[in-house]
């Protein structure tokens, strides 16, 4: 059996045997997935501000200091903390969404 017709049999038997619609058990599914995500992306975000305090500042660091040709952590830092800022946004969209 693929996995497409298992999954759609497991929704179906559910349904019959819960007080829930198809849509009430796809939605709390998306729901449970973006907000595991977004604690993930918190973490990422902690961790960050514990090295360099606030994106403003990581950016005023490589403002000022530049980037060292043998050493892309501080840029690499920010384009991590840009994504995350950016993924985010986009999960809270989907909650909002729901």
């Amino acid at each position: 059996m693929t996995e497409p017709a298992h999954a759609h049999q497991l929704l179906e038997k559910t349904v019959a045997l819960l007080p829930v619609s198809q849509e009430d058990i796809i939605f709390r599914g998306i729901a449970a997935e973006v907000s595991e995500r977004i604690l993930v992306l918190k973490k990422g975000v902690v961790r960050l501000q514990g090295t360099y305090g606030s994106v403003r500042e990581l950016e005023r660091r490589i403002q000022n200091e530049g980037v060292s040709p043998e050493d892309h952590t501080l840029y690499t830092d920010l384009l991590e903390w840009r994504a995350i800022a950016h993924e985010r946004s986009e999960l809270l969209c989907i909650l909002e969404s729901l």
